[in-house]
C-alpha cells in the first residue's frame, strides 16, 4: 500500500513532490534521534519510519498494512494515510501532514509491525506545542497484551523530549475506552479538567459502543465514561490548543472534528519540571539553598547543648573531688596539715 507519486495529487509536480519528501524526512530525523533514548521490551524494536513509502520485504506486515485497517472507517481511506505517511496534504485539501511522524513497534525476530502510530506536531503559539495523535492500530491477534499500552508510552516520552504542552487523541467511539484507561491511570498533576470534548451527534455511536462488549467489559466501559464526563466546548485549560475559533466550536486546526471523533487531552509533564543536579555533583539538593529553621527546633536545640554542657561541667567537678579525696588518704590527711618532725 505504499504512497506513489499517483496518490499524491495532480497539483504537485515531482519535482515538488521530491521538496515536500525531503522536508518530511528531515523532520521525522530529529524524532528518530529522540527515540534512540527509549529502551523498548526487549522483544521489541521501536521505529521512527523514515520514509514510510518505502514497502517493506515480501512477507513482512510493514506500517502501511497495519494502518490499512482504517479503511473501513467513514472518514479514513487509502489515499488519506497515503498522504499522511508521505507527509503531503490531506486529501480534501483543508489539513497538511508535513509535520508527521509515524511510529511503530515491531516483533525484534519477525520485523513485522505490532502496533503503529501516525500523529502530527502542531507549533499552536511560539511557546505552546501539541502532539495530535490520529491514528493509532494493534494486531488484532496482539490486542490485549499490552503492545499498544507501551506504544502510547514511547509517544508520551517523545512529546516530552519534543518539549510539548499536551497529547491531543482523536478518538474512535470504539476506541474511546481503550483511552479514557489511561487518563484514569495518571496523576492529578497530568490531567486537564476537561480531557474528554465531543460533540452531540457523536451521541449516537458512542451508545451503541458497548453493545458488542462483554458484560465485564460493559460495565469497565461505563465506569469510565461516567468518571470523565464530556464537555462540548473545551475548558479555559486546554482553549489554548484550539487557538482562535471562528464561529461555532468545531475543533479546528485538527484534522478531525469533534462530531466525527472525540478530542481526549492529557498533559506532558516536561523533564525538566523539577531541577535536577548533575551527576557529578557531591552537594545534595537541600543544601543548594540555606533552609530557615523552625524557631521551636532553635529552642530545643539549644536546650539539648546546655543540658550536654551542664553535664560535662557536672563530670569534671565530680572527676577532680576524687582526684583530691584519694591524695588525702594517700598521704594520710590533708595536704595542708603540717607533719610532726621526729625527736
Amino acid at each position: 500500500m505504499g504512497a506513489c507519486s499517483s496518490t499524491i495529487g495532480p497539483e504537485m509536480t515531482p519535482e515538488e513532490v521530491k521538496k515536500r519528501r525531503s522536508e518530511t524526512v528531515k523532520f521525522r530525523q530529529t524524532y528518530l534521534e529522540r527515540a534512540k533514548k527509549i529502551t523498548p521490551p526487549p522483544n521489541c524494536l521501536l521505529c521512527v519510519e523514515v520514509e514510510p513509502w518505502i514497502a517493506a520485504p515480501e512477507g513482512v506486515r510493514g506500517v502501511d498494512d497495519a494502518l490499512a485497517t482504517f479503511q473501513r472507517g467513514s472518514h479514513t481511506s487509502t489515499k488519506e494515510i497515503n498522504m499522511a505517511l508521505s507527509g503531503m496534504v490531506s486529501v480534501d485539501n483543508k489539513y497538511d501532514y508535513k509535520k508527521s511522524v509515524v511510529l511503530s513497534l515491531k516483533d525484534k525476530s519477525s520485523k513485522d509491525v505490532i502496533t503503529a502510530a501516525v500523529m502530527c506536531e502542531h507549533n499552536i503559539t511560539n511557546d505552546v506545542k501539541v502532539l495530535e495523535l490520529i491514528w493509532f492500530v494493534t494486531q488484532r491477534k496482539m490486542e490485549d497484551k499490552k503492545y499498544g499500552s507501551v506504544l502510547f508510552r514511547c509517544i508520551r516520552d517523545l512529546a516530552k523530549q519534543a518539549g510539548a504542552k499536551a497529547i491531543l487523541i482523536t478518538s474512535t467511539p470504539q476506541a474511546t475506552g481503550f483511552w479514557l484507561k489511561h487518563v484514569n491511570t495518571l496523576k492529578d498533576s497530568e490531567k486537564f479538567t476537561t480531557p474528554v470534548i465531543r460533540g452531540k451527534k457523536l451521541d449516537k455511536k458512542m451508545d451503541e459502543v458497548p453493545k458488542n462488549l462483554s458484560e465485564r467489559r460493559k460495565l469497565h466501559f461505563k465506569e469510565l465514561t461516567r468518571v470523565n464526563p464530556v464537555v462540548r466546548q473545551p475548558g479555559a485549560d486546554v482553549r489554548i490548543f484550539y487557538g482562535t475559533q471562528g464561529g461555532g466550536f468545531s475543533g479546528k486546526p485538527f484534522r478531525y472534528n469533534i462530531n466525527s471523533c472525540s478530542h481526549i487531552w492529557l498533559k506532558v509533564l516536561s523533564h525538566n519540571s523539577k531541577p535536577l543536579l548533575s551527576s557529578g555533583s557531591t552537594q545534595s539538593q537541600s543544601s543548594s539553598k540555606p533552609m530557615r529553621s523552625n524557631p521551636s527546633s532553635l529552642r530545643g536545640e539549644r536546650k539539648s547543648r546546655e543540658g550536654i554542657a551542664k553535664q560535662a561541667t557536672g563530670g569534671r567537678a565530680e572527676r577532680r573531688s576524687r582526684e583530691m579525696k584519694s591524695k588525702e588518704r594517700s598521704s594520710g590527711g590533708s595536704p595542708n596539715r603540717k607533719k610532726k618532725s621526729k625527736v
